[in-house]
């Protein structure tokens, strides 16, 4: 179970990942805070550069990558039902949101990677999957 340190840092990824308000970790300070996205493109996880723009005020917030266990076939199942259903999916293990980034497919079929910024798990799917064309 997270520290209750470990839950806010999650909640402050998840805002920045989804370019939400966060609030300046300065007492007082209204802010607005600046969220700036410092990964590269080829890395897994995310990490956010934070800077108030009133006073200052700067952090860093990084996912915390882990690879293991895997997200397993029924929990791709329920991401991708929920993503049918236009509904957010979130990771199973984090409860991140998780990421639909669409791949260049030649067969002209739709390819997805879903991506969770904060534990770097990915998988790739075919879509919509093959339960939803029945």
């Amino acid at each position: 179970m997270p520290t209750p340190e470990q839950a806010l840092r999650h909640l402050e990824f998840v805002k920045a990942l989804q370019h939400e308000a966060i609030p300046c970790g300065r007492s007082g300070c209204p802010g607005p805070v600046q969220a700036t996205d410092l990964s590269q493109l080829h890395e897994r996880v995310k990490t956010f550069q934070f800077t108030c723009e009133r006073c200052g005020w700067q952090d860093r917030v990084v996912g915390r990558q882990e690879l293991s266990p895997p997200w397993d076939e029924a929990s791709l199942q329920e991401i991708a039902y929920e993503h049918l259903m236009h509904l957010p999916a979130f990771c199973p293990f984090d409860q991140t949101p998780i990421v639909f980034i669409s791949l260049p497919n030649p067969r002209r079929k739709a390819r997805y990677r879903l991506s969770c910024f904060y534990c770097g798990r990915q998988a790739e799917m075919d879509w919509p999957p093959p339960e939803a064309r029945r």
